[in-house]
C-alpha cells in the first residue's frame, strides 16, 4: 500500500516539477539542515540548563519563554521541507525504515518539548521544586538530548538504508 502511493506521488506533476528542477532540493535540505541545527541548538541551551551544568545568565524560565517559540517555528519549517522533499522521493523516504525510526523519535521529542514547555508556563520553579523534581528534568534533557543526537543519525542513515 505505502509503496502505491509512492509510486503515485512520485508520478504526480508536482513531484516531477520539484524533481526536475536542479536548485530544488539543495534548497530545500540547506534550509531543513538550517532549521535541524536551530532547534538542536536551542533545545541543547535549554537541556543543559536544566541538568544544571550551566548556570549563569537567563533563567530557565526566561530562557524558554525566549527559545521555546522559535524552536516551534523551526519544526513548522522543518514539517514544510520534509514534506517538500517527500514529495520530491517519496520512495526514498516512506519505504525507509530509518525514516521511519527518525519520525517517530521526532514526534517524541515533540511531546518532550510541550510537557517541558508546559510545566515551565505553569510553574516557572517547576523543574527545580523538588528532588524529584530535578530528577524527573534530568531524564528529560538526558532523553532530549539523545534524541536529538539519534534523529541526526537517523536523518544521515536514510541515504544509506
Amino acid at each position: 500500500m505505502i509503496q502505491e502511493f509512492c509510486d503515485w506521488l512520485a508520478g504526480t506533476a508536482l513531484s516531477q516539477a520539484f524533481a526536475n528542477a536542479g536548485w530544488f532540493v539543495p534548497t530545500v535540505q540547506s534550509i531543513h539542515i538550517l532549521m535541524i541545527g536551530a532547534v538542536i541548538i536551542m533545545l541543547s541551551v535549554l537541556n543543559l540548563r536544566l541538568l544544571r551544568i550551566t548556570s549563569s545568565g537567563p533563567s530557565l524560565q526566561a530562557l524558554a519563554e525566549s527559545y521555546i517559540p522559535w524552536v516551534w517555528t523551526a519544526l513548522v519549517i522543518l514539517l514544510i521541507t520534509g514534506i517538500l522533499l517527500t514529495i520530491t522521493e517519496p520512495g526514498r523516504e516512506l519505504l525507509n525504515y530509518a525514516f521511519r525510526l527518525k519520525m517517530i523519535m521526532v514526534a517524541t521529542l515533540v511531546v518532550l518539548t510541550f510537557v517541558f514547555q508546559s510545566a515551565v508556563r505553569k510553574d516557572a520553579g517547576y523543574w527545580t521544586a523538588s528532588a524529584g523534581r530535578r530528577l524527573a528534568g534530568s531524564a528529560l534533557a538526558i532523553a532530549s538530548i539523545v534524541l536529538c543526537i539519534c534523529i541526526v543519525a537517523a536523518g544521515r542513515l536514510i541515504a544509506y538504508v
